[in-house]
């Protein structure tokens, strides 16, 4: 299904109801709007794990402008701030009135500011693995270190620092992106990655500075709704360390830390069972 915002037009895919009968009446569930990382990749690094949420949730897979299915649009609307509009105008277009944005990666980043920009809008925060959150480079490649040893550090200070070399960016996939997760999540994510719309530009532009600031810092204060974060133990991207910072800075919201052992970047991809497991309480206790 696609839905016009003006400029572009945005593909998105929905799981389970919004609305099921109970006895006389039919009860409200909370809608669920899944904000995938890359960024410019797409909504299917979600599948097939969020079906386990369709029980309790109304699941929206949303491809945000630029990436999947949806219009590229002008690549100067590739930022964290008009894909957070995009995702308020999009809940305005389905008469969403109060969404929990679940945000993976550079997702987390567009859902930090879509909470900010549009507090009316967000009824809670799920934040997985999450770009963005306060952290320094060594911080992240001590991690690849400890995973990888030398040469896996050489390989994402290249990369992570810029260089957009075909060198660099074959050593990336070699020797850094494997730590992402585990032997058999690294696996899972080339499979991943074969089967989604992968837009380039979009990420290029995103190494490149183009989608505004990383760090959301000035956004914070301004988030209030409720909000679970959950971060792998070896995630070499998002370390542990400073998902919990981002939730000391998060100083107006309820905020719940989720470290999750032996998960890298993407707890859901790795850990889906005790990932949900979270995410269900989370739900639970939003009523």
């Amino acid at each position: 299904m696609r839905v016009s915002l003006g400029d572009v037009s945005l593909f998105f895919d929905v799981e389970g109801c919004a609305l099921v009968p109970e006895g006389a009446a039919m009860r409200e569930r909370r809608t669920l709007v899944l904000l995938h990382g890359g960024p410019g990749a797409d909504h299917s690094l979600f599948k097939p794990e969020f079906t386990e949420l369709a029980d309790i949730a109304q699941l929206i897979y949303l491809d945000q402008r630029g990436s999947g299915r949806s219009d590229p649009g002008a690549p100067a609307t590739w930022t964290w701030t008009q894909w957070a509009d995009d995702v308020a105008k999009f809940c305005a277009a389905l008469a969403i009135p109060r969404a929990v944005l679940v945000g993976s990666s550079s997702g987390g980043l567009v859902a930090l500011h879509c909470a900010a920009r549009h507090p009316g809008l967000v009824a809670g925060l799920v934040l997985d693995s999450t770009l963005g959150v306060p952290t320094s480079l060594e911080e992240t490649l001590a991690v690849f270190d400890r995973r990888g040893g030398p040469v896996a550090r050489a390989a994402a200070q290249r990369y992570l620092t810029g260089d957009t070399s075909d060198e660099a960016t074959d050593a990336w996939r070699e020797h850094g992106l494997p730590l992402y997760g585990s032997a058999a999540a690294s696996a899972d994510l080339e499979q991943r990655r074969a089967r989604a719309r992968m837009n380039e530009d979009v990420l290029t532009h995103f190494r490149q500075g183009g989608c505004g600031p990383a760090d959301p810092a000035g956004q914070l204060p301004a988030v209030t709704c409720p909000t679970l974060i959950l971060a792998g133990e070896d995630d070499p991207v998002s370390p542990a360390a400073a998902a919990r910072r981002l939730a000391r800075s998060l100083t107006r919201a309820t905020v719940t830390v989720e470290i999750i052992t032996g998960a890298g970047h993407g707890t859901f991809r790795q850990a889906p069972e005790r990932a949900f497991a979270h995410v269900r309480r989370f739900l639970a206790d939003l009523g």
